[in-house]
This record gives structure tokens, C-alpha cells and sequence, in this order.
């Protein structure tokens, strides 16, 4: 009955173990719309990266025109 509970005790601590290894703080990201209108490419990624530091892309759909939108750490 003993070595039962003890390896009962052994695998909930190796499973406590596990799950807060597993568990990462995620930062949190944010974006913003640089452009309405008109992105490019290189210029949409320098302006997000001197503005938040981050990587700037350019967004939009088929219809109307590409948008600048950056993603950062907020």
C-alpha cells in the first residue's frame, strides 16, 4: 500500500512539474494601421520598425487597395 501512494505521489509532482514548465508567459501583441492606402512593402516595414519596432506588412483584399499595417509587442 505504501510503494502505491508513493507512486501515486511521484506522478502527480512529475505532472506538476510538466504543466509549469509547459506554461509561457506570451507577450501581448498589438497593431495599428500605419497606411490606409498605397503600401509598399519596404516602406511599410522601415516606418513600423523605427515607429514601434516592429514588422510592418502589407494587407488587403482583392477588391481596393493595400493597407500598411504594423504588429508590435505592446
Amino acid at each position: 500500500m505504501a510503494k502505491f501512494l508513493s507512486s501515486i505521489i511521484c506522478f502527480f509532482l512529475i505532472l506538476s512539474v510538466a504543466v509549469t514548465s509547459t506554461q509561457v508567459k506570451a507577450q501581448q501583441r498589438c497593431s495599428e494601421t500605419l497606411k490606409a492606402s498605397d503600401c509598399t512593402m519596404a516602406e511599410c516595414q522601415s516606418e513600423c520598425l523605427q515607429k514601434h519596432n516592429g514588422t510592418g506588412v502589407c494587407t488587403g483584399g482583392n477588391v481596393g487597395p493595400l493597407s500598411c499595417v504594423c504588429v508590435y509587442n505592446c
